[in-house]
C-alpha cells in the first residue's frame, strides 16, 4: 500500500498563530449554497457570523476568518442529507467554484503543473489548508491537509473538498481521471464512495491526509483548456506569519458592529477571549486600541468620498446617529467630519 496513504503527513506550520482566512468572493460562493434550503436563511448566516454587508458592493474587504465558511458548510450538511448535499455541491463546484479557479490558472501545459499552481494560488484563498502533489510508492498523488477532524465542521467539510478536487481533476483531464485509491480523514467512507467519480475507488479510512491517486500518465499529460485564462483578479496574498496583520483582516469585515467587543471579536475568530488578549500582547498592541484606530482609518476613507453623507457613514460604522458620530470623531481628531472632508474638497 502506498506510503502517503499509511504514512504521516508532513507536519503544518502552526508557529505562527495566524487567524485562518478565506477571501470573501469564496464565502460569498458557500453563503449562496444556503439559497436552495426552504425558510429563512438569514438567521442562519448570522448564526455562521457572516457580515451583513456581504453582498454590498462597498464593502472594502477583501478576507474573512475561514470559520465563516466552516459554519456554513456544518449549517448546510445539518439541513440536508447526504446525497442532497453531494448534488448541490456538486453541479455548484463544476458549473460555478471551479471554473472561476480554473481561469486563473496560466499553466497550460501538464496537469502536474496545472495541480502545483493551483496548490499555490489556494493559499490566497485558504490561508491554513495545504495542498501539494507527491510521488510515493510509485504513484502519483494530490495531496490535501487540514487541522480539525475532531471539530464538529469537518466530516462536512472534508466531504465538501473531495467533491471539490473530483470535480477539479475531472475538468482538467476532460472526465479521463479515475482514482485507483483514495485516503481521507475521517473514519466513515460509505458516504465518499457515492460520490460519481469515485463509485469504484478504494477508501481508507482514518488517514492523516486526504489524498487521491493519480495516474502517472494523466500527471504528464496536457491539460483541459476549455477555462484556462489570465482574466480574473487574484487578490494579493497577506503575511501568514504575523498574527497582527491577519486578525485586522479576519475583524475588518465587523467593524460597522460599532465598537465590537472583544468578547464578540473572540467569537468570530474561535477563540477565547483570553487568548486573543495575549496573542495581541505579543505584538504590543491592546484590542480597545487596535480596534479604535482601525475604525478611524477605514472612518477617514469613507469621508474622502463626496458621495456619501455623514449620517450614512455613521450608520455604517455603527453609530446611532451622525451626533453620536461627530461627537466621537471629534474627540479622536480634534475637528469635526465635516471639518476633515472640507480639505478634500
Amino acid at each position: 500500500m502506498e506510503n502517503i496513504i499509511k504514512g504521516e503527513a508532513m507536519p503544518l506550520d502552526t508557529s505562527n498563530q495566524a487567524i485562518p482566512l478565506i477571501q470573501r468572493q469564496d464565502v460569498v460562493f458557500f453563503a449562496s449554497l444556503l439559497r436552495g434550503l426552504e425558510g429563512n436563511i438569514y438567521p442562519l448566516l448570522q448564526e455562521a457570523k457572516v457580515p451583513v454587508d456581504l453582498y454590498s458592493n462597498e464593502n472594502n474587504y477583501d478576507y474573512l476568518p475561514e470559520n465563516t465558511v466552516k459554519n456554513l458548510i456544518q449549517a448546510l450538511g445539518e439541513k440536508l442529507d447526504h446525497q442532497e448535499f453531494i448534488q448541490l455541491v456538486s453541479s455548484a463546484c463544476k458549473n460555478i467554484y471551479i471554473p472561476g479557479f480554473i481561469r486563473r490558472l496560466t499553466q497550460s501545459g501538464s496537469l502536474k503543473e496545472a495541480l502545483d499552481e493551483f496548490a499555490e494560488q489556494l493559499k490566497s484563498n485558504l490561508t491554513h489548508t495545504q495542498v501539494y502533489t507527491q510521488f510515493t510508492g510509485g504513484s502519483w498523488w494530490l495531496v490535501r491537509e487540514k487541522e480539525g477532524v475532531d471539530e464538529a465542521w469537518f466530516t462536512h467539510a472534508e466531504l465538501f473538498s473531495v467533491i471539490f478536487i473530483s470535480e477539479l481533476l475531472s475538468a482538467l483531464t476532460a472526465n479521463k481521471w479515475r482514482p485507483k485509491q483514495v485516503g481521507v480523514q475521517s473514519s466513515d467512507d460509505a458516504v465518499f464512495s457515492t460520490i460519481p467519480q469515485l463509485t469504484r475507488s478504494q477508501f481508507f479510512t482514518n488517514r492523516p491526509v486526504t489524498a487521491f491517486s493519480i495516474e502517472a500518465s494523466l500527471m504528464t499529460a496536457p491539460v483541459s483548456h476549455a477555462y484556462i485564462s489570465t482574466k480574473d483578479h487574484v487578490v494579493a496574498t497577506p503575511s501568514l506569519d504575523c498574527f497582527l496583520e491577519t486578525f485586522k483582516l479576519a475583524i475588518q469585515p465587523y467593524l460597522s458592529m460599532g465598537k465590537l467587543p472583544i468578547k464578540t471579536a473572540a467569537q468570530i475568530l474561535h477563540l477565547n477571549v483570553r487568548t486573543l488578549q495575549r496573542r495581541l500582547a505579543k505584538e504590543q498592541v491592546q484590542y480597545g486600541d487596535i480596534v479604535e484606530e482601525m475604525v478611524l482609518d477605514q472612518t477617514l476613507d469613507l469621508l474622502k468620498c463626496p458621495s456619501l453623507k455623514i449620517t450614512s457613514i455613521a450608520i455604517r460604522m455603527g453609530y446611532s446617529d451622525a451626533a453620536h458620530f461627530t461627537r466621537a470623531f471629534k474627540r479622536q481628531m480634534n475637528m469635526t467630519p465635516s471639518q476633515y472632508r472640507r480639505q478634500f474638497s
